[in-house]
């Protein structure tokens, strides 16, 4: 449950990212589906991520082998990230999940997991 500390909406932001434990939003004016897509999964492709399900415009972004985390636990790293964007009534909102949970690694890879999903909502601020 999320909780609202702010009643008076006319004052928002919307191009203001929301982050949660579990997901990042980002808006964006101006631009269109495939010009945020293509930042996006250049931005991923650099970290040495692959997509491994979907487009671009939806899809799940990985990097490490998901097999071997469970075999190896916190030995191997493993994220994947699933990624939306949207347009709708001229704002253009791009959305990161977190796929993984770092779980099979267990406190350490819980850490690893958060650790990279906070250095992807920074990065991702500067699209």
């Amino acid at each position: 449950m999320e909780e609202v500390l702010d009643q008076d909406l006319k004052n928002v932001d919307t191009k203001a990212p929301v982050v949660t434990k579990d997901k990042a939003i980002y808006s964006f004016e101006g631009t269109t589906e495939e010009a945020i897509a293509s930042k996006v999964h250049n931005l991923f492709t650099k970290d040495g991520y692959t997509i491994e399900e979907g487009t671009q415009l939806k899809g799940k972004y990985g990097k490490g082998s998901k097999v071997m985390r469970i075999l190896f636990g916190a030995f191997v790293k493993r994220f994947a990230w699933e990624v939306t964007i949207t347009t709708q009534g001229g704002l253009t909102t791009a959305t990161l999940y977190k796929e993984t949970k770092g779980y099979a690694g267990g406190a350490i890879g819980v850490n690893q997991v958060n650790k990279e999903f906070k250095r992807l909502v920074e990065a991702w601020e500067s699209l």
